[in-house]
């Protein structure tokens, strides 16, 4: 027992003599910090919150001065200028002509002859006036003047109109090509004792007219090419 307690206390010196050592062997040196730590005055922090903040303030516009007399020498100035373009416009120096009647088989050959002119081609469709007819209106053959009647005044060219059309139901008295001899018919029947008597142009088949547009010297052009293709007539537009 006592051998036990004699080496339990060999081991506790032989510890308490490595812990002297340990402190003092080393030359008798214990190092220490001297550092107070980080410190929070030490480290750099970005406040923009607490930066003075530089306002530019950017002047008001100025309002620009009006100059009465120079606006005014602009405006007359620019209604002269549309003046002149009026005046200098090409389609006021334009003149007319018209290329027809025409039969439809005749106007593709014409329509091809003027796909290169430069000038404003319009195509147009009308009946054309083939002669005068002078009859007696429906109403006066509705109030019983007829065929009898008429022949007894010695009037034998006449007979009753039935296609349908304006001139239906009443009584031809005379077809002639020109309106002065349409005209001496009329006065031949007043004289007989026929009254109310009218003329009326007789209307043939649709025919096709151009109706043609351009400056002189683009009409001159179409008269070469209307002397190449003889078909109608060529004549100034009717105003």
């Amino acid at each position: 027992m006592n051998r036990w307690r004699a080496l339990l206390g060999l081991l506790i010196a032989g510890n308490l003599g490595l812990l002297a050592w340990g402190f003092g062997g080393s030359g008798g040196n214990i190092k220490t910090i001297e550092s107070p730590g980080l410190r929070a005055e030490w480290v750099s922090v970005e406040r923009p919150w607490q930066e003075a903040v530089e306002v530019v303030r950017t002047p008001a516009p100025v309002a620009p001065k009006i100059n009465l007399k120079q606006g005014q020498a602009q405006l007359d100035s620019a209604i002269e200028t549309a003046s002149k373009q009026v005046f200098d416009d090409p389609k006021n120096n334009q003149e007319c002509l018209v290329w027809g009647p025409l039969l439809q088989s005749e106007s593709a050959r014409v329509q091809d002859s003027l796909a290169n002119w430069g000038g404003e081609t319009d195509r147009l469709e009308r009946q054309v006036p083939v002669g005068y007819v002078v009859y007696l209106p429906q109403d006066m053959v509705n109030s019983g003047v007829g065929i009898e009647q008429l022949s007894g005044k010695g009037i034998t060219d006449m007979f009753y109109i039935t296609t349908p059309g304006p001139l239906q139901g009443t009584i031809s008295l005379g077809l002639f090509r020109d309106e002065d001899r349409a005209n001496i018919q009329k006065d031949e029947l007043a004289r007989r004792g026929v009254e109310g008597v009218q003329i009326r142009e007789r209307l043939g088949p649709v025919r096709v007219f151009f109706e043609l547009r351009g400056t002189p010297a683009q009409l001159d052009s179409m008269r070469a090419i209307f002397n190449l293709n003889r078909k109608g007539e060529l004549k100034p537009c009717e105003s």
